[in-house]
């Protein structure tokens, strides 16, 4: 798909993964589905247990979160209205998450943490309920925050193979541009973006390694052919949901009911 407008990239955000330095499994706590983030601004990390729901756990700090037992100690924060799938975003903030209405439509909307209150959403215009991993059948879009803003990973149809990339503004919702990541859907199990470049993790149908086997940049800085092949360490299951944090180059999973987190490796990309 031929982009509207390119963006110039971000000069201070040139970087590619080049490894997993570390893996810090930190609890168990919910099901096998869901997923945790850390805001970038502040160290509020936010806890999503299920596909689906009207309620979020937030906790002070990392360090609190490892300490609670359960969702002890954490303030619960009831929604307006049911997050859908592992697929919401923290960012400067504000919780985008990703609602269907009565006749399945998607929708994103954008609640504000400190008020308590909705000040937007937004209509996305998908032409079916399909998938965008195969392997986390639940997840209908996926939203991702990093360096560069707020994205929106998705399936345009259920006959289109690939994933699909929307940037989005974070203040208005509105898309700014549309990708076709060239990134099959197949086999996917998560995806995540660092510095405009979206990596597409895959597994099996019967849980083994993941990898980190397809990219794509926005600023085409990077190809996806030359970029290295990069296996996450051995766990329990698959994951449910990976969540990028700028601030701290750290992956949260969530992994069969565990929270881990992964510290990247980077490098800059005009190296790759």
């Amino acid at each position: 798909m031929t982009p509207l407008f390119v963006f110039p990239p971000t000069a201070d955000c040139v970087e590619i993964i080049s490894g997993i330095r570390s893996v810090k499994i930190l609890k168990r706590v919910g099901s096998p589905n869901g997923m945790w983030t850390r805001d970038p601004r502040s160290s509020k990390v936010y806890v999503f247990n299920g596909t689906s729901g009207d309620t979020i756990h937030q906790f002070d700090s990392v360090r609190d979160f490892s300490r609670s037992p359960d969702a002890i100690g954490s303030r619960q924060i009831r929604l307006p209205s049911d997050w859908t799938s592992p697929g919401s975003a923290v960012y400067n903030g504000y919780l985008y998450y990703v609602e269907q209405g009565e006749d399945m439509d998607v929708q994103v909307v954008k609640y504000d943490l400190m008020s308590g209150s909705v000040t937007d959403i937004a209509m996305f215009p998908v032409e079916s309920q399909a998938s965008v991993y195969s392997l986390n059948p639940e997840i209908v879009a996926d939203l991702a925050a990093d360096d560069e803003g707020l994205w929106l990973l998705y399936a345009m149809s259920d006959s289109e193979p690939n994933i699909y990339l929307a940037k989005m503004d974070p203040t208005t919702l509105d898309i700014e541009q549309i990708w076709d990541t060239r990134c099959p859907r197949e086999n996917a199990e998560a995806a995540f973006v660092v510095c405009g470049t979206v990596y597409v993790v895959y597994n099996t149908r019967l849980a083994s390694r993941s990898r980190i086997q397809c990219l794509f940049d926005v600023n085409d800085m990077v190809v996806s052919e030359e970029a290295p092949l990069i296996y996450f360490p051995r766990r329990y299951g698959a994951h449910a949901s990976l969540k990028y944090n700028p601030e701290e180059k750290q992956l949260y999973g969530w992994d069969d009911g565990y929270q881990i987190i992964y510290r990247l490796t980077m490098k800059r990309k005009l190296l790759v």
